[in-house]
């Protein structure tokens, strides 16, 4: 299928390295010099020009395209493209827009209207994420599957776990828990079997049915208390945040935002109720120093700018604060992230992208996470009748190593399969794979006739 992507940014570009690898991708964009280097590091047609053009969408053969996504920094390209797109028959549409007044109840014109499928904020997901992870202290990444019956949360090994080295196989963890995944600290990822072990430092990502175990006494760690919140950043994720914070969290949770800019700075303490706003930079050290970061359980930092996101939070933590969080944008910071000493890393790009697959994804596949480094991902599928591994016992399945089958759902029963469970079709499966497997997914849990690929497509 013809996949057109409006907008040649980090979140175009990283859609486009997912999509191409089955479809046929055409970017869109208006930078001269940007679209030259994409055009010798990607795999995909690029075109110069303005992606709410009707004359450059048809050079990208708009006419044949089933799906367009429009993520430039513009609101109003983006949604003149889909409803462009609309015109000449593309039946799937996804727009970034980041103005409220595009994208709310009572708006004079609908996203039907505009010609928009699905509707994508940027800021309010990783807002949302970030959240997430305030909310679940102690816990690297948590998601639900299966109607939320299935839980799986991501956690990091700490010093003297007894549980640290000894083979999975030997381990005696509930029936209805299983280590899915293992993020060692130099980045390899597993898909453990059962010789596998997990060392301290070590993520491991549990697949748990929910209400069924707690974790945190399962490994034997204790549970934290966020009471103290800073954030470093007043920009469009920072006061989303502060206000997903003050809608949630009770009243003896602090919370306390900095912002350089005085006019912005007063302009948030106007629009936050219980949210005690600063003025301040927050790469400098003794101003961090004065504002009592020591006190913190939690320091966010989401200022726009990477250096200043990273170099803040490295002075956070150097100051006291208890778990750090950084937005980071470029890809190429990577590298350096696992060994600067940063707790945790929210990737606006990675989020959008996976959000933007995640909404449009039809058929078999009900939902996709991708996994810290992008190296594996979680698939929820439907089984279809005909799939290789209907009607067989996992362990006669042979799924080869980083596949792993961590939970079912079948008619309103949710459990961790063993060896000698039987998979059968209509049940929804829950499956962690290493991303190079995704050619024995498709193989193994597609029909013959419908691939996953081809359930790609999105349509």
């Amino acid at each position: 299928m013809r996949i057109i992507i409006i907008g040649g940014g980090q979140v175009g570009t990283e859609l486009s390295s997912r999509l191409s690898r089955d479809h046929d991708v055409v970017i869109i964009e208006k930078n001269k010099a940007l679209a030259t280097r994409l055009e010798n590091e990607l795999d995909v047609m690029v075109l110069e020009g303005n992606g709410a053009s009707s004359s450059i969408l048809e050079q990208a053969g708009i006419k044949e395209a089933g799906l367009l996504i429009a993520v430039t920094e513009t609101d109003e390209v983006n949604i003149i493209a889909c409803m462009l797109a609309k015109q000449y028959g593309v039946s799937k549409t996804v727009a970034r827009i980041r103005n409220p007044e595009y994208d709310r109840d009572g708006s004079v014109l609908t996203n039907e209207q505009l010609g928009i499928d699905y509707v994508i904020n940027p800021e309010a997901e990783t807002a949302r994420e970030i959240k997430k992870i305030i909310d679940f202290p102690g816990i690297n990444e948590i998601e639900y599957y299966a109607g939320g019956t299935i839980k799986m949360i991501g956690l990091t090994v700490e010093e003297g776990n007894p549980m640290a080295g000894i083979p999975l196989k030997d381990l005696q963890l509930p029936r209805q828990m299983i280590i899915a995944s293992i993020i060692r600290k130099d980045g390899e990822v597993l898909v453990p079997g059962g010789n596998d072990s997990f060392q301290p430092g070590d993520e491991v990502y549990i697949l748990a049915v929910k209400g069924s175990v707690n974790v945190h006494t399962i490994l034997e760690r204790k549970e934290r208390v966020n009471r103290n919140i800073v954030i470093a950043g007043g920009g469009k994720v920072g006061l989303k945040l502060a206000e997903l914070l003050e809608e949630s969290l009770p009243l003896r949770v602090k919370v306390k935002l900095i912002e350089k800019d005085p006019e912005r700075s007063q302009l948030i303490a106007a629009n936050l109720g219980r949210t005690i706003v600063l003025n301040g930079d927050v790469s400098n050290y003794n101003f961090l120093k004065a504002s009592d970061i020591d006190q913190a359980d939690v320091f966010v930092a989401v200022t726009g700018d990477d250096e200043i996101n990273l170099l803040s939070t490295l002075l956070a933590k150097k100051l006291g604060a208890g778990h750090t969080i950084s937005e980071v944008v470029r890809p190429d910071y990577n590298i350096i992230l696992k060994t600067i000493g940063i707790d945790r890393v929210v990737s606006p790009r990675v989020l959008t992208a996976a959000r933007i697959m995640r909404l449009i994804l039809k058929g078999q596949v009900l939902s996709l996470t991708i996994l810290k480094e992008e190296k594996a991902e979680i698939l929820e599928l439907i089984l279809p009748e005909d799939a290789p591994v209907c009607g067989r016992e996992l362990m006669h399945c042979n799924l080869p190593k980083g596949i792993l089958v961590g939970a079912v759902s079948r008619q309103g029963k949710t459990f961790i399969p063993t060896g000698k469970d039987i998979l059968l079709p209509g049940d929804r499966i829950v499956v962690f794979t290493l991303h190079r497997r995704m050619a024995d997914i498709e193989r193994l849990f597609a029909a013959p006739t419908r691939s996953i690929t081809k359930i790609f497509k999105y349509i």
